[in-house]
């Protein structure tokens, strides 16, 4: 099925929706886009996973290296709509507690 990703920004914030399977072949696509709104100067990116069905070692790969580059460029990268399987990968490794924010004005962890 492959992935397509959705920019949309509104208030200061950049959101990626994903939607298909982030995976060896396609999370070099997830990885540019990601640093490129970086690099441009978004200051808060968020990846909406709600349409992902699946999430291998290479896209959390991707997920935890963009997460340090806009960390050490002054933004915050989080991940929203993770469920099942995906969300379940990211539990198990325990990127939830770095990548999901929880609701506002609740502690994470």
């Amino acid at each position: 099925m492959g992935l397509a990703l959705h920019t949309t920004r509104q208030d200061g914030r950049a959101t990626i929706a994903a939607r298909g399977s982030i995976d060896l072949h396609s999370s070099d696509e997830l990885r540019t886009r990601l640093t490129e709104l970086v690099d441009a100067g978004e200051r808060e990116v968020v990846v909406d996973l709600t349409a992902v069905d699946f999430c291998d070692s290479s896209g959390l790969n991707v997920l935890v290296r963009a997460y340090k580059h806009a960390r050490a460029q002054n933004a915050t990268l989080t991940v929203t709509g993770a469920y099942g399987r995906v969300e379940n990968v990211l539990r198990t490794t325990g990127l939830d507690r770095f990548l999901i924010k929880g609701p506002a004005g609740e502690g994470v962890g």
